[in-house]
């Protein structure tokens, strides 16, 4: 009978999360990276979203936490947003390392990061991997904002955004 319970009480507490959908969290994310209060607002609405979730909530609830550390005064809390950001980025790669999202959301968060921090070894993988599966992109909205990053973006040559829009 407690065997019963035990997994009872684990596939209620998975059928009840309140995960977030995607396209909400993608639009909270856009707005994130300008104010305090946006990025709080991402951050809450990533609150349930756990090592259970899929990968690119996962990758999205470790970009919330970097764009927090941003905010953060004291200085060891700052590193441990980060450190625990960076975490959940990598592990959601690991689990789907073909997914574009999150190429794309570790490409912009490397790419804005201080040097000193470490993290901006996959940059030019992460562009690579966008620059050559762009095409294949179904979501015309991401589709949009990976090229407007990418025209933005310092790391990319003219020859490869060119190969962008062809």
């Amino acid at each position: 009978m407690n065997k019963f319970l035990f997994i009872t009480t684990i596939l209620m507490g998975m059928i009840s999360k309140n995960e977030p959908k995607v396209e909400v969290v993608r639009s909270l994310f856009y707005e994130a990276a300008s104010n305090k209060s946006a990025a709080e607002k991402f951050s809450r609405a990533l609150s349930e979203v756990d090592n259970n979730s899929s990968p690119v909530l996962l990758c999205y609830k470790g970009v919330a936490e970097m764009i927090l550390a941003k905010h953060v005064f004291n200085p060891f809390n700052k590193l441990e947003k980060f450190r625990n950001g960076k975490i959940l980025i990598e592990e959601s790669i690991v689990r789907d390392p073909e997914d574009l999202e999150l190429r794309f959301l570790r490409f912009s968060i490397q790419s804005n990061l201080p040097g000193f921090l470490g993290y901006d070894e996959e940059i030019f993988i992460d562009k690579t991997k966008l620059i050559n599966g762009y095409s294949t992109i179904k979501d015309t909205e991401l589709k949009s904002r990976i090229l407007s990053y990418l025209s933005d973006s310092k790391y990319c040559s003219i020859i490869e955004l060119k190969k962008l829009t062809k």
